[in-house]
């Protein structure tokens, strides 16, 4: 049957025709086809058989793309990546590697500056990651490990699944700290010797000093970071991102780079109101960049999106989640920005959708909490979204759908892990909000995980979501990865599927993955608006 066809008498001159593919279209009224032509826009023009794209080919003298029976889907959109932050980490930060104790530490981050394809992007901080407790005598890290070999040099080795930061004592003096007595704050974790003085192991809003001290790269050296993070990208099938850490240095460097042609890639730049360590800026700097948001408007770069991180993880060495207390209520320990519900409700207003970080049961039902009185306020607002939903108490899952709340599934590398599967602070749960009638999306968390890869580890929740059919679990799979994301952005009219009238974003894989394939599945080309960005055969 064909699909959406406006008119087979001649293609648009120079388009290109695709031929001979097992094409998913995510169009729930023509699911399938096997040709479709894009336009030099890169736009589908025509979506149908092989037969009618052939025929359309000849008389139109189209250059024609066999797609070799391969399986062929809309290109997929990562619901949450810090795309700056991971392109920096992986041209200018040192990488520590894994097995690091306290005798190799140091020497592991000299190694890794050493082996930096860019040198000095901090000012003569040194940036590293990531470590665990785990080699540390007693599982307790400190600053003497680094001091010794850096006595002079701030140096900073994140861990903490991104949600810490082990800092020798020169950092820690030049951020600010007061070493020997430093005070805690609201959601702040300071790891500190028997005298009370700092190990330099910082959790959560105890980094803000530190975030905001960082020195900030150039836009240039920004720009290589976002060119490799997106061809980055590109490999894992990704032709559309929810930057989850947006900041000046990100639309800067995104704005020069739109002007130059050079952003492959849509991207949703949801811009940090708090806290500081993951704005990398002050608060006001934040604010104000929110304020100022829509001149960084373009066309592949979306900014009407907002981040808040209410809490932390559910990981050691931190547990810096916020639960329930025993009568029902948030434990405010370690929520971060106190002022959620004011922040959501001033931003419903201007029409931006606001996505917040939230692991542990407290922190999930004071954010939607936070909706719901936004939503009293302006029943018409836009979909906000809930980031991770890890821990949702089983009373808060029916309130999704009646808040046109987005659940934000990630990180996806977690899905059916054995952390999952070993802890009853995480559990993500997609029959229940499959059953509560959420609207799901799926991201990597690309900055914690180690790439945004996310087909190969949607395999372990396929049964989950179909309810025990792994086909039906593919079905929704697919549909999440692709046509939900859109949703959840506003831009379902112009992405998400393979129709005529929509931008020819699509990736051809190595298997079938409407069979439940995902396991072993690898992407081999990726193309935006039609142009090839990534080809496994020519890495």
């Amino acid at each position: 049957m064909s699909l959406n066809i406006s008119s087979w008498a001649l293609a648009p001159a120079n388009s290109v025709a695709f031929i001979n593919g097992s094409i998913y279209t995510v169009d729930t009224t023509n699911p399938w086809a096997s040709g479709f032509v894009v336009s030099p826009e890169g736009i589908f023009t025509h979506v149908g058989s092989t037969e009618e794209v052939a025929s359309l080919a000849n008389r139109s003298q189209l250059i024609v793309v066999d797609l070799k029976g391969n399986f062929t889907m809309p290109g997929i959109h990562d619901a949450h990546a810090h795309l700056m932050l991971s392109g920096l980490a992986l041209i200018s930060d040192a990488n520590i590697g894994t097995n690091v104790t306290s005798f190799n530490i140091a020497e592991r981050v000299q190694e890794g500056e050493c082996a930096c394809e860019y040198i000095n992007a901090y000012q003569n901080w040194i940036l590293a990651g990531q470590y665990t407790s785990e080699g540390f005598p007693n599982n307790t890290v400190d600053r003497q490990y680094l001091d010794t070999a850096f006595p002079d040099r701030p140096v900073a080795v994140g861990g903490g699944a991104g949600h810490g930061a082990l800092l020798n004592t020169a950092a820690l003096e030049l951020a600010g700290y007061d070493v020997d007595n430093e005070p805690d704050t609201q959601g702040s974790i300071f790891l500190r010797r028997p005298d009370g003085s700092l190990t330099g192991e910082l959790g959560e809003t105890a980094m803000n000093k530190f975030g905001v001290s960082l020195p900030r790269p150039g836009t240039p050296h920004i720009k290589r970071a976002l060119k490799r993070a997106m061809e980055t990208a590109h490999r894992s099938g990704i032709t559309s991102a929810q930057e989850a850490s947006g900041n000046t240095m990100l639309l800067r460097a995104l704005s020069e780079m739109e002007r130059e042609g050079t952003v492959k890639l849509d991207v949703f730049t949801h811009i940090v109101y708090g806290p500081e360590w993951v704005s990398r800026e002050s608060k006001d700097d934040s604010v104000r960049l929110l304020a100022e948001a829509e001149e960084f408007r373009s066309t592949h770069v979306h900014p009407n999106f907002v981040k808040i991180v209410l809490d932390g993880v559910p990981l050691p060495p931190f547990l810096s989640h916020a639960p329930l207390d025993a009568d029902g209520k948030v434990n405010s320990t370690h929520i971060q920005v106190l002022d959620v519900a004011e922040a959501v409700n001033q931003y419903d207003r201007l029409g931006m959708t606001v996505k917040i970080h939230c692991t542990g049961e407290g922190a999930t039902r004071m954010a939607l909490d936070a909706i719901e009185a936004a939503r009293k306020n302006n029943p018409g607002g836009p979909r906000h979204e809930i980031a991770h939903n890890s821990g949702v108490n089983e009373g808060d899952y029916e309130r999704y759908a009646g808040l046109n709340v987005t659940a934000e599934m990630s990180p996806a590398a977690f899905f059916g892990s054995e952390l999952e599967q070993g802890s009853e602070l995480m559990d993500w749960n997609f029959a229940k909000m499959r059953s509560a009638g959420a609207h799901i999306t799926v991201g990597s968390d690309w900055g914690a995980a180690p790439d945004p890869t996310i087909l190969s580890f949607m395999a372990n929740k396929l049964e989950q979501i179909g309810d025990g059919s792994i086909e039906k679990g593919a079905e929704l799979a697919l549909q999440m990865l692709t046509l939900n994301g859109a949703q959840a952005v506003g831009r379902e009219r112009e992405v998400g599927s393979i129709q005529v009238g929509k931008k020819a974003n699509f990736i051809v894989v190595d298997r079938d993955l409407s069979r439940g394939e995902f396991a072993e599945a690898s992407v081999l080309r990726t193309y935006f608006e039609g142009e090839k960005v990534w080809d496994a055969a020519r890495p």
